[in-house]
């Protein structure tokens, strides 16, 4: 099984493709946001949502079988789906130290931080603070 750093490095290197045209990177990015399973209402009821986002932003964390964190996020903004999806696929089902350890450097490797505003910035370190005290909480 992959690594947090080894699923964040094959993403960046997926999305490095379309480095060349911030069009192309956005609209894959768009596309990405589609495969990130939507979480149901009664879900998003129990589910914590992020503050210091923009958008709203759910998080549901839980201890899966193997005592790893499962995570789960959804918002209603197609642009912030594409990085949570980013996000689950590095951090959902890693050890505890790997999620603490390993830095969310995403954004600025694939370009994608100079399609974000400084305040949409903001909210994906806020989703990245709630993560990591899940592991605390959960």
């Amino acid at each position: 099984m992959e690594t947090a750093a080894e699923a964040q490095q094959r993403l960046i290197d997926d999305f490095a493709e379309f480095s060349d045209d911030p069009f192309s990177l956005y609209e894959y990015l768009l596309g990405f946001a589609a495969d990130l399973p939507v979480m149901p209402d009664e879900e998003k009821k129990r589910a914590r949502l992020v503050e210091g986002c923009q958008s709203q932003v759910w998080l549901n964390a839980h201890r899966g079988a193997d005592g790893n964190l499962a995570i789960a996020l959804d918002s209603d903004t197609l642009i912030v789906r594409g990085v949570l999806h980013a996000i689950v696929q590095i951090y959902s089902g890693r050890p505890d130290g790997e999620i603490r350890t390993t830095d969310f450097t995403f954004l600025e490797q694939t370009e994608l931080a100079d399609l974000f505003s400084a305040e949409r910035q903001s909210g994906i370190e806020a989703v990245m603070r709630d993560i990591r005290k899940a592991v605390a909480e959960v």
